[in-house]
This record gives structure tokens, C-alpha cells and sequence, in this order.
């Protein structure tokens, strides 16, 4: 990346921020509390260190589709109805469901939102979230660090901003008012919304191990109105953290030595797994690492076998 493309994105986030900052001063929000933890803001701190492989000329189409539909999630929040639904019907939900399924969406989820979970400076009009996760392929994935597997994991990033934007435009129509997260820098933390939504569980080096893709997957979010979603009241994934605490696999192959040994618990109950400053120069110059997951038995034997085997 240039010195000329590095100078035009962060033009174009710091509009982003703006808008998204705008919001935490409406008081219909749901807003960041004293203990939010302050987002990464990945494209910014990613241009101290060094020359940001993978970013060529061949991945522009793709970012401008990322910040187009980033931008599309806090525009299109005035489509939203003034009196909007707040109770969907069993019909509707699996409409909903069929439609996010048919859109690409691998998993979906729900589950209601806290305070502690919503960035600093942030809101989100809804705690009622609708958790939506998007495979990427293993085959480009396998190849870390590579060309192949930054282009898959940017290529996730934006179909999975498009199918975010385009369920709340499903929903709006419905009469229900909708606010669309975006994978790549959303307004939440989305590991614990998936964990509370029940569709997968927080491994050793903070990445979501699901039973569907294990590590190999990214998460977004919808929020919404509607009160009665099925909210999940358990998850059955809990083992996996117990599996990683013998494997540590990912600690091993890391090339910073960026995964803590004993991860950081906040007062506020987050979870810290990652030192960024040893983990950015390899993700930067090495096109978006991705070693951890790569290597993650997950992404390597079948979920239920691994399961099997540690439970005996």
C-alpha cells in the first residue's frame, strides 16, 4: 500500500467514525459504558508497522466495497419505520432465518446485548442482536500466510457487510427497524454476542471455535426491535475452552509470541488474549498472518471428533 492509498483510507475513516460517534448522543441508544473496551482500530494502527502486504491494487474493489457498505450501516439507519415492530411471528423469524441462510449467512444466532459489550464512543439503537457468522475456505485459508488467504479473509469481510445490510433491509420491510453491523470494525465486540447466542465458544487465542467452520469464520451483527427473538439460554460449547488449555497450539506457531500464556480477565468480565503490539508487524507484513488459525485443530479434524476424544 502507498503512501497516497494509506492518506485516502484514513480520510475516509475518519468520516466513518464521525458518523458512528453521532450516534452515542442519541438517547434512544444503546451506549458504551466506564468499563467498554476501546476498539482496535485496525486500519489505523496497522500503518505503524511497515509496508501492509496483500493491500495492492488487485484488493481495491473489494475495500471500496467494504467502506461503501460501512458507511451503508449508519446512512440507511433514517429508512428506519418511527413505529416499529416489536414482537415477530414464528412465520417471519423463519423468513428471517431462510432469508440470511439463502444470502450466505452459515450461522445465525441471537442474543441480547449489555453495555460492557459496545465499544467506547459507540452505540447501537437495539440490544436485541441477531448474530450472523460466514465461512471462509479452508483451502485459502491453509495457505497462510499468503496472497490467497488475505484476499479470502477480506473477501468475507465485505460479503458478510453486504448480507448485514441487506437483512436490514429485509427487516425494515417487515416494519421492524434494524441497524446493520459491519465485520470489519463493528460498533460491539462480536465474539461474546456469539458466545451468548450459543453458536460457538471463545478459543485460547480469542478467535470463535464453532462446530459448523471451527476457527474459520467472522462474525457481524444485526440489531433490531424485536423483543422476542429466541434468545439463547445456554451453550453447549464450553468444553472447548478446557481443550485449549492443553492444547495451546496456537501459543507454539505463533510467529510474535503474541497469544498470552494466561489470557487477561477484565473487572468487567472481557477477556484479553492477544498483545497487539507483537501481533500487528506479523499481521501487516505477513498478509494478515492467519497462523492461528490455520494451525487450530479445529480447522483440521472434524469438530465432533476432537469432541469425542477429549471427552473419553
Amino acid at each position: 500500500m502507498n503512501k497516497f492509498q494509506e492518506k485516502s483510507i484514513l480520510k475516509i475513516m475518519g468520516k466513518l467514525f464521525k458518523k458512528e460517534n453521532d450516534l452515542s448522543k442519541l438517547d434512544s441508544t444503546l451506549k458504551y459504558s466506564e468499563d467498554s473496551p476501546v476498539r482496535y482500530e485496525l486500519m489505523i494502527e496497522g500503518s505503524k508497522y511497515g509496508k501492509r502486504t496483500g493491500f495492492g491494487l488487485k484488493i481495491i474493489p473489494t475495500m471500496v466495497s467494504i467502506f461503501r457498505n460501512e458507511f451503508k450501516t449508519v446512512n440507511t439507519l433514517k429508512n428506519n419505520p418511527k413505529n416499529p415492530k416489536k414482537e415477530i411471528t414464528a412465520a417471519e423469524l423463519q423468513q428471517l432465518k431462510d432469508f440470511a441462510e439463502k444470502k450466505g449467512a452459515g450461522l445465525i444466532g441471537f442474543a441480547k446485548l449489555s453495555e460492557q459489550l459496545v465499544f467506547e464512543n459507540k452505540a447501537v439503537l437495539h440490544p436485541n442482536a441477531i448474530v450472523l457468522g460466514f465461512e471462509m475456505q479452508k483451502d485459502k485459508i491453509d495457505t497462510a500466510p499468503s496472497l490467497n488467504c488475505q484476499h479470502e479473509v477480506m473477501r468475507t469481510y465485505d460479503e458478510l457487510g453486504i448480507i448485514s445490510n441487506k437483512i436490514s433491509r429485509f427487516l425494515r420491510k417487515k416494519g421492524f427497524s434494524a441497524h446493520a453491523g459491519h465485520p470489519l470494525m463493528g460498533a460491539a465486540l462480536y465474539p461474546p454476542m456469539a458466545q451468548r447466542a450459543g453458536l460457538a465458544w471463545i478459543g485460547y487465542s480469542g478467535i470463535m471455535i464453532s462446530p459448523e467452520y471451527g476457527p474459520r469464520f467472522r462474525l457481524t451483527a444485526v440489531y433490531t426491535s424485536i423483543e422476542n427473538l429466541p434468545f439463547s439460554e445456554d451453550n453447549e460449547h464450553a468444553w472447548v475452552r478446557e481443550y485449549c488449555d492443553q492444547c495451546r497450539r496456537c501459543i507454539k506457531e505463533c510467529p510474535g509470541r503474541a497469544i498470552y500464556d494466561e489470557a487477561i480477565e477484565h473487572p468487567s468480565g472481557r477477556i484479553t488474549h492477544i498483545e497487539n503490539t507483537k501481533c500487528m508487524p506479523h499481521f501487516v507484513n505477513e498478509f494478515g498472518c492467519s497462523i492461528c488459525i490455520k494451525v487450530c485443530p479445529f480447522n483440521n479434524v472434524p469438530y465432533e471428533i476432537l469432541k469425542s476424544n477429549f471427552m473419553k
